[in-house]
């Protein structure tokens, strides 16, 4: 499967990708690690092929450079929030690092705190039932659900009235796979997405 590298400052990065018929599957993260993988599943081949390429173009764009594979030429395409919300998480693991010496004092201080947080954080329904977002601006017109299922975050989005596209996200852990909900909850909301019932599509 094609392999892009970027290596800038502090970044070394890789992103993959791999087309398999209507879906495709993206790993990421520090070159050097296994990374994340996401999962997109589309309605037909055709459409698969057409995001595979837009993706290719998007990253070459952005200075990744190309180390095996084969690449793909640009699509303009109305770009999806979660496109935008998995190019962030690459851009953010280095950051983090230095903030990873304190957490340590945290956990031994209050074990039992954390459970109850996490259950107030879930909106009463807890984090494996979907939680339906929409976003209506001007001609646009977008939902976006999200859910948890073990390690992995899913989430659903698209044009309001569409069955949308489906994003499985695997973390490796329940604990990431919950610090992920919660962040993408909180930059949608912060962008303007209003909780309503999933019945309400």
């Amino acid at each position: 499967m094609p392999r892009y590298e970027f290596s800038e400052g502090s970044s070394n990065k890789f992103w993959q990708i791999d087309l398999s018929g209507k879906s495709f599957t993206t790993t990421y993260g520090k070159i050097g690690t296994d990374g994340q993988k996401t999962i997109k599943s589309w309605k037909t081949e055709a459409d698969a092929k057409k995001e595979y390429d837009k993706l290719i173009a998007e990253k070459t764009k952005k200075g990744y450079q190309l180390v095996n594979g084969s690449g793909g030429s640009d699509e303009d395409e109305d770009l999806d929030d979660d496109e935008i919300d998995e190019d962030e998480e690459e851009e953010r693991p280095a950051p983090k690092k230095a903030a990873a010496a304190k957490p340590a004092a945290k956990p031994a201080a209050k074990p039992a705190a954390k459970p109850a947080a996490a259950k107030a954080a879930t909106n009463g329904g807890g984090k494996t039932t979907p939680r339906y977002f929409e976003f209506s601006e001007g001609t646009s017109n977008k939902f976006w659900e999200i859910k948890l299922q073990g390690n992995a975050v899913i989430t659903r989005y698209g044009k309001i009235g569409t069955t949308g596209q489906q994003t499985i996200k695997d973390l490796g852990t329940s604990e990431k796979a919950n610090k992920e909900y919660d962040k993408l909850v909180a930059e949608k909301t912060k962008k303007g997405y209003e909780e309503k019932s999933a019945s309400d599509d």
